[in-house]
């Protein structure tokens, strides 16, 4: 059984462990699916605000720059050539084209503290546009072939979210950016996003909790119900273990040893007789005219007179001595520790206690009896069956004496047939 525990143990912990990796497995995959869902939010976001600072360029471009009324203090663009006109009513209009524009709305958005954009190129012409590292990078990996660039950066300031996609030269840029060697579809620079992501950093996180809370949880309760699943096996095994036992060393019908089990424990004992020289009693009992019994009153009684016979018998004996069915009516007492009185003693209490209280609790209106042969182990037995067989010789004079009586046999100083007891029968 203890081994039985040790494997019962030892799987529990091995399909514990696979579970335990499994379901750890798909919550951290539902945690890097969670994050990679909000980083593509991110990403959209910013490819959003990208797309829509191109079109607005576009827009720009494609009318040839805007021209805006110049308002004192507003410098005209030193990269335009003849950027500045006269209206026909005196007021001075100043060309704001794709680039400048792009920079001086960054500079407006920036103010807001919501998110900044920069335009830049390997070349600028304004100093304003030249290019950081992270800047420098991405183009360079534009003109490898890269389609977009992006990073996450922690600063003292809070977590931030940068992202650069290229500009690519079209016709309309060509007017003024000809003359730096440009055309049509080359990179001609890039423009860069970045924006404020702590709160993404607080949802993931605030993602993550949950996960590994539901995942827990969901673990614990996984390893709980497999722990009882595995417990009641165990318990189902254990009684199935406990009845295949007492089947196979219990006499179902009086629910005493049976014949295997008695001889097994008579072995035993003999054994130990011969080790520590102690003595050792055996009687072999039989119920009288049994035949009688099933034909008069049907063999279901005849069932309930053996079943209350062992029941009788096996109050009176002690935890060290040993009682069962030896087959059929027949029933073999082992006694350790007793001598020839003893052992007299107890065969005549046996008999005595049979014939005054079988017959009532068996429900019958006549006395039923039974007959003791027995002896005790001498150091001439070789083995329990010429023990067995000296207590079986010892009922056959019993029963030919009369019936209802006992007779020992290989005791010293006890006669071949000793104490005939009651009224025969």
């Amino acid at each position: 059984m203890a081994n039985d525990q040790h494997i019962f143990k030892r799987f529990f912990l091995i399909a514990s462990l696979i579970i335990g990796l499994c379901i750890s497995g798909v919550f951290l995959g539902l945690s890097i699916r969670s994050s990679d869902l909000l980083k593509d939010q991110v990403l959209a976001r910013a490819r959003a605000h990208f797309g829509g600072i191109v079109l607005t360029r576009k827009w720009n471009a494609l009318h040839g720059g805007v021209f805006v009324v110049k308002r004192p203090g507003m410098q005209s663009n030193p990269y335009l050539e003849n950027p500045d006109l006269k209206a026909a009513d005196g007021q001075v209009l100043t060309k704001k084209n794709p680039a400048l524009m792009t920079r001086e709305i960054s500079e407006l958005i920036g103010d807001k503290d919501t998110f900044t954009f920069h335009i830049t190129s390997m070349r600028p012409l304004n100093p304003r546009n030249i290019a950081d590292p992270f800047e420098i990078q991405a183009l360079q990996s534009f003109e490898a072939g890269t389609k977009e660039s992006f990073v996450m950066e922690d600063k003292p300031e809070g977590a931030r979210f940068r992202y650069m996609a290229p500009l690519m030269v079209e016709q309309s840029c060509l007017t003024c950016h000809a003359k730096q060697g440009y055309s049509v579809g080359q990179v001609r620079g890039g423009i860069s996003v970045n924006f404020d992501i702590d709160e993404l950093n607080r949802t993931l996180r605030y993602n993550n909790i949950i996960i590994f809370a539901q995942g827990s949880f969901t673990l614990a309760l996984l390893l709980l119900t497999l722990w009882y699943f595995f417990r009641q096996m165990q318990l189902r095994l254990d009684e199935s273990r406990e009845l295949l036992q007492r089947m196979a060393t219990t006499d179902m019908l009086t629910n005493v040893a049976n014949r295997a089990a008695i001889m097994g424990r008579f072995t035993e004992g003999f054994a130990r007789q011969r080790r520590n020289l102690s003595q050792l009693g055996c009687l072999m009992i039989d119920v009288d005219h049994f035949k009688a019994v099933n034909d008069r009153f049907g063999h279901q009684k005849g069932d309930v007179v053996l079943r209350e016979l062992a029941a009788i018998i096996s109050g009176t004996m002690r935890q060290y001595d040993t009682f069962g069915r030896y087959g059929g009516e027949e029933f073999l007492m082992v006694l350790d520790g007793v001598d020839a009185a003893r052992l007299a003693e107890i065969a005549e209490r046996t008999r005595t206690l049979i014939e005054t209280r079988l017959n009532s609790q068996a429900g019958l209106d006549e006395p039923v009896t039974i007959s003791l042969g027995g002896t005790l182990v001498s150091p001439e037995d070789q083995n329990i069956d010429d023990v067995i067989r000296r207590a079986d010789e010892a009922l056959y004079l019993a029963k030919n004496q009369g019936r209802n009586r006992v007779v020992l046999l290989g005791l010293e100083g006890t006669p071949p047939a000793a104490k005939p007891a009651g009224s025969g029968g």
